[in-house]
């Protein structure tokens, strides 16, 4: 379980491993775009080794592609087309999660959730069992208490309703206060500290 949430952090934190293409793959793509048109193979296997290179070092400037990758006739001709393929196949595969088969479903779906013209999440994925308790984290901003009042006012499709669920969402501003004092003079702020001190602040104080 720790295993699992530890990998779910990681990629929502960007950190998913993106995909190494070698030359072979590039060279691939690179004749299928050219089709039934005329070329020199030494060219060919030299212009798919700098577009595997440039792929490998994330670099997908289009003009850069233009000028330093396919730059040669026929290859010309196709590099825009080259380099949105090569950007695709870099990118980190799609995970696909185990599935939680013990257990009575409360929610199982996906859903899109905006706040105003903001989209907040899009096409997301939960799936809620009964008797179980569930933590929502995330950075400030990324629209936590915008779905729990989604859930609340039964604006989130699918979940169940009032009369099948009671859904209750208990809103507090906590109030900052200077706890300290860091090397550099700035104040340390009891806002920023973990969830852990709150609770023995709380009980203590």
């Amino acid at each position: 379980m720790a295993d699992k949430a530890y990998k779910t952090l990681q990629k929502a934190a960007g950190e998913s491993v993106l995909q190494r293409v070698s030359a072979e793959d590039a060279l691939k793509h690179l004749k299928d775009l050219l089709g039934d048109k005329r070329y020199d193979e030494t060219e060919a296997a030299h212009v798919a080794a700098l577009a595997a290179c440039a792929t490998n070092m994330r670099s997908f400037d289009a003009a850069s592609w233009k000028t330093d990758v396919g730059y040669l006739a026929p290859f010309d001709s196709v590099t825009e087309d080259l380099r949105a393929k090569m950007e695709v196949a870099s990118k980190p595969k799609e995970e696909v999660e185990e599935e939680d088969t013990e257990g009575v479903d409360l929610y199982k779906g996906a859903f899109s959730l905006a706040y105003g013209t903001l989209t907040l999440l899009r096409d997301a994925k939960m799936h809620l069992k009964r008797e179980r308790f569930y933590g929502l984290l995330g950075p400030n901003q990324c629209g936590k208490t915008t779905l729990m009042r989604a859930i609340v006012h039964e604006q989130l499709e699918g979940f169940p309703k009032r009369d099948e669920l009671k859904s209750i969402f208990v809103e507090h501003e906590i109030e900052e206060e200077e706890i300290g004092v860091q090397d550099d003079g700035f104040p340390i702020l009891s806002v920023d500290k973990p969830g852990w001190w709150w609770v023995q602040h709380t009980c203590n104080e």
